[in-house]
């Protein structure tokens, strides 16, 4: 595949100048051609993504059938551009994120549709631009010809979000360069101008949990707030965004972010200030019970029926006022849309919402929290096993969303790693033996392991907040790592299993699996949080605060976007002290810690 030499990122415009515009790129390699030429192989020759190879003469099999595969080497969100000549029968051309997808092989996309049937009109050459997708891999089949033909021109327009890449990362660590670049170009294909797509094959859709990850990514390397403000802006105040409960309450953390980055002066501030409020009126009339704690509403549509939080495996089961985690999240937001009031000067709003945080923190160490293994995940395991949240997905005949909802059970299932994961974002688990617990919970090997990088980044920020940050970089690198080598891919997946070889690991029930999910993006952030061990705690960078710091890569360099400037963390070796450079104006909370030393500049 294509990776820039000295960085190994994916992005073919790395090092190249600006992104916001069409790029035209063309095949990186030829996979196969049905029959093979001496100008085949030297078209084949020319091909290095940035230049045009000029034309190719393809000669028919006997069955009058010409099969050509081409590798764009990188993913690609963009639109095929294809000129033939001398074609008068039909052509199929099918994309995909890996090649079994070009081949046609497992559940087809359809959003657009992964196979095109084209028969060109009698016009002499034939063009055609297809419609806007994400691919890696295309595979034309002509068929009916009588003697060779010309394929003229194949090209992609392809578009890339943001108009100037800021920050960026070299270190001494092979994989954690590699992986931490594939992420940032994973969340930046799934930008566009006014929001963040999930991926850029499937859904292309703004779903807000994985939003609140990418958006993250795109801050420290590119620092645009618009996408991030353009979801905001259409933020539902009466109904749970795409039928998730948990994702409208992520979308108080992605205004938390937009404030913390890019500081008070947004044009939109107040404008989404109002929508988040409303929403909360909503939430508090209609979807809480008498404890505070959400419930499933029967007038509502939720997405797949179930309360969704991960594809990983956990227990099934459990109203939702029984799922503690789902409890978490709303405390989550409770606690930072009162911190955002205190930001905006709504005193009424920040102690409302104080007042619902404490109350529901309450009621779930009360209802939940056991003191000798942590947070119970659901107080009603409706079946023994724990499994995968597939939608649609039957397991033995039975389907999964019944078990999930209904009343009778096995009883509670005891802690899992989204729980207790969630305890710690809450601020819940905070005291140290809350966290002991916590840490064995995330390193035991008798819990099924997570199968994405969206919710593992997710459990090893905890993890690091409870006193293991070098562990926790290291098993998202290594995960995120491990799979864009042994794939050589260009992007971070939806869901990776390392155990599955086979061609198992392109599936997901019965949709087709995503090869470049922004939510899996989460080491860019972690990198700054945990090997820099530094984190913005109020607007525009005002203040920072020092959090858990150790491991990463031994040298590395860091830019990373500010408001009031490029700050930048550098490391010489594993014995030297990371040193910080930030703009003047920029306050610290506290002592730096031993080996971080801090450095101003003024622009």
């Amino acid at each position: 595949m294509f990776h820039h030499p000295i960085s190994l990122s994916p992005d073919p415009l790395y090092g190249r100048g600006a992104g916001g515009v069409t790029q035209t790129l063309y095949p990186w390699k030829v996979v196969r051609c049905s029959k093979p030429r001496r100008e085949w192989a030297d078209w084949s020759g020319r091909l290095n993504l940035y230049d045009d190879p000029g034309s190719i003469i393809l000669s028919p099999g006997p069955d009058g059938t010409v099969d050509l595969v081409l590798d764009f080497g990188t993913e690609l969100e963009a639109e095929l551009e294809i000129v033939w000549k001398g074609v008068a029968g039909p052509v199929y051309v099918s994309f995909g994120e890996s090649l079994p997808e070009a081949e046609t092989w497992g559940v087809p996309t359809t959003n657009p549709i992964q196979t095109v049937e084209w028969c060109p009109d009698s016009a002499d050459p034939a063009r055609r631009r297809f419609s806007a997708r994400g691919f890696r891999f295309v595979r034309i089949q002509a068929h009916d010809l009588r003697q060779p033909v010309r394929l003229v021109r194949i090209a992609a327009q392809a578009w890339f979000a943001f108009k100037e890449r800021s920050g960026d990362l070299h270190c001494d660590d092979a994989r954690f360069q590699r992986a931490w670049q594939t992420s940032v170009y994973t969340a930046r294909l799934c930008t566009r101008s006014d929001t963040y797509w999930d991926g850029i094959k499937r859904d292309r859709v703004g779903w807000f949990g994985d939003a609140r990850v990418i958006q993250e990514t795109t801050d420290a390397v590119f620092s645009d707030p618009r996408p991030a403000l353009g979801m905001l802006n259409q933020l539902p105040t009466d109904k749970w965004v795409t039928g998730i409960p948990g994702f409208s309450l992520d979308a108080i953390a992605m205004f938390r972010q937009v404030l913390l980055f890019h500081g008070l002066k947004i044009s939109d501030r107040g404008r989404i200030w109002n929508r988040i409020k409303d929403l909360f009126v909503w939430i508090e009339k209609t979807q809480l019970n008498r404890e505070g704690f959400i419930t499933r509403d029967p007038k509502a549509q939720f997405f797949g029926d179930i309360a969704f939080v991960d594809w990983s495996r956990m227990p099934i089961g459990g109203r939702f006022e029984e799922l503690s985690w789902l409890q978490c999240k709303l405390l989550d937001a409770w606690r930072r849309a009162a911190e955002i009031a205190g930001w905006l000067g709504d005193t009424q709003a920040c102690a409302h919402y104080g007042r619902r945080a404490e109350r529901l923190a309450g009621g779930i160490r009360r209802r939940f929290w056991n003191s000798r293994t942590g947070l119970t995940h659901t107080l009603n395991q409706t079946i023994r096993a724990w499994r995968h949240l597939r939608v649609l997905e039957s397991v033995g005949g039975v389907d999964y969303r019944r078990d999930w909802s209904r009343e009778n059970g096995l009883g509670p299932s005891g802690p899992s790693r989204h729980s207790m994961t969630w305890a710690v974002w809450s601020g819940l688990a905070d005291s140290p033996a809350d966290r002991r617990l916590a840490l064995k919970v995330f390193n035991s090997s008798r819990l099924p392991p997570l199968v994405t990088a969206y919710f593992l980044y997710q459990e090893q920020c905890a993890r690091a907040e409870c006193g293991e940050p070098a562990e926790a970089l290291q098993t998202l690198r290594d995960f995120v790592g491990r799979q864009i080598e042994e794939n050589d891919s260009a992007t971070v997946w939806e869901w990776y299993q390392p155990a599955l070889t086979d061609l198992r690991k392109y599936c997901l029930g019965d949709w087709p699996k995503s090869l470049c999910h922004g939510w899996s993006s989460g080491l860019v952030p972690m990198t700054l949080r945990y090997v820099v061990g530094l984190r913005p705690s109020t607007p525009g960078f005002g203040r920072v605060k020092f959090g858990p710091r150790g491991g990463g890569p031994s040298a590395f360099r860091l830019q990373h976007s500010t408001p009031r400037g490029m700050l930048t963390a550098s490391r010489d070796g594993a014995k030297e002290p990371v040193v910080v450079r930030c703009p003047v104006g920029v306050k610290w909370d506290g002592v730096p810690p031993a080996g971080l030393r801090l450095e101003t500049f003024r622009d």
